[in-house]
């Protein structure tokens, strides 16, 4: 037997393993102990992000909890940011102390505009535990840079294992009777088929907050042999090649598995419309091929691009399952993640954050439903305060159960304020892709932020 066959084999026996493991019943109780350990270590910010059951959770408990895990975060950062404790000073001379109840929060706890990201680096942590720096950029060139440490990226993950987990699967089950309503069928499946098309850069050429969120499943994807490509790796974008490259991969992974910027998604629908080309991935859901789109809604010029339009021509170009072609919403000032995997198609936000709408005028905060500011204190970021004013137009609902089975709040994304930058990943990268509107793709690789450089 060859080295090759003998690694092929014992892949085969562990993915054989794994898929007939209680999967999660492992996660869960893994969540749960560090849920627990959080809270017999009076950290009530590990104690919420590995919440087993955050995405249905009772109101008053969540918002009790959260309460907690904001106050700890307040004071966490309080205590390790110069540039926010004179923030802090100068917003009204408010400290740890101050803070009661939520309405204290609401009113007190100051929040930081995005554009103070753009003029300084802030940070909570010691150069030597930043792990990455994710950038956001703007039309005029001016970044914000952005550390990320461990417990930030663990704690994102936890939010987003545990709706994976405990939501997300559950709709696949319903949905798709050949699994039989078992997930190690579910988890079988998708390991022996699953190719991951990644419409992004490498995250070690590019520091968006999409690409960055890689770094830790490429060493997932080697140990299981998965295959994957990132069609922007060199900063090159060719729409024959990767066209290509999904053929191929097809044919032994049906399962494909496609994330990346809408304006890539369509740059390549441009060129298979010019060439006549279309894909028949997934019509019924049975291939369980996911779509899952990030970034801007908008182009530079102002022209905008309808959500259901543009889910149609996913479905007609690829040959998709349209529930199963999803948008992300997120901005790299914080851990703040929505999705809209559900019947009724809300976009729901996670629940470990604490979300409200500003008066662009004003600043004073919003009943629900109205247009503003999207503005959030998010406790699971350790390496900067993450109590933001954003530069997004939203609309939030108060909290309900979904008929997905989520309670959560939903965001409705908008626009960009008035005035304020396109600094949108997503329409960075059509800065990419665009000769006539855009900048080459040299210029971004030249600006990029890779780990470590500018600390």
């Amino acid at each position: 037997m060859s080295g090759n066959d003998f690694k092929s084999n014992l892949i085969r026996l562990v993915r054989r393993f794994i898929a007939d493991l209680p999967v999660v019943d492992i996660v869960n109780d893994g969540f749960q102990t560090i849920s627990s350990l959080g809270r017999i270590m009076n950290n009530p910010v590990w104690e919420l992000s590995a919440k087993p059951e955050l995405w249905h959770m009772d109101q008053k408990k969540l918002e009790e909890l959260r309460f907690k895990a904001i106050k700890y975060a307040f004071n966490y950062h309080y205590d390790n940011c110069n540039f926010y404790r004179k923030y802090c000073d100068e917003y009204g001379n408010v400290s740890p102390k101050d803070i009661h109840t939520i309405d204290d929060v609401l009113e007190k706890i100051p929040q930081i505009p995005t554009e103070a990201f753009k003029k300084t680096m802030i940070s909570s942590i010691p150069k030597e535990r930043i792990h990455t720096v994710v950038t956001t950029s703007g039309t005029s060139g001016n970044f914000s840079y952005l550390p990320r440490d461990y417990g930030s990226l663990l704690r994102l993950g936890c939010v987003v294992v545990s709706y994976i987990a405990n939501v997300g699967r559950l709709k696949v089950l319903k949905e798709q009777p050949r699994f039989e309503g078992e997930t190690s069928k579910v988890v079988n499946y998708f390991l022996n088929n699953v190719y991951v098309s990644i419409f992004l850069p490498h995250p070690n050429e590019a520091s968006t907050w999409f690409s960055s969120g890689f770094y830790g499943l490429i060493p997932f994807m080697n140990m299981f042999s998965i295959p994957y490509d990132f069609h922007l790796s060199g900063f090159r974008f060719d729409p024959q090649k990767i066209l290509r490259t999904i053929k191929e991969r097809a044919k032994d992974n049906k399962a494909v598995f496609s994330l990346g910027f809408h304006y890539v998604f369509n740059e390549l629908m441009k060129y298979m419309d010019e060439e006549g080309e279309t894909l028949e991935l997934d019509p019924d859901g049975s291939n369980l091929c996911f779509n899952v789109l990030g970034g801007g809604w908008k182009k530079l010029s102002g022209e905008a691009i309808d959500k259901e339009e543009f889910r149609k021509k996913i479905v007609d170009h690829f040959g998709v399952y349209e529930p199963y072609v999803l948008d992300v919403y997120g901005f790299g000032e914080s851990n703040t993640v929505a999705w809209d995997f559900c019947t009724e198609r809300n976009m729901h936000l996670s629940p470990a954050v604490l979300a409200v709408t500003r008066d662009p005028d004003t600043l004073e905060i919003q009943d629900y439903g109205e247009e503003g500011l999207m503005s959030i204190w998010d406790p699971t970021m350790s390496a900067f305060p993450s109590f933001v004013i954003s530069e997004d137009i939203v609309r939030l609902t108060e909290p309900f159960e979904c008929d997905c089975g989520v309670i959560s709040q939903c965001v409705e994304y908008r626009g960009r304020a008035k005035k304020a930058e396109l600094r949108s990943c997503g329409l960075k990268m059509q800065q990419i892709l665009t000769d006539e509107e855009m900048r080459n793709l040299t210029i971004l690789k030249e600006k990029a932020l890779r780990t470590g450089i500018g600390l």
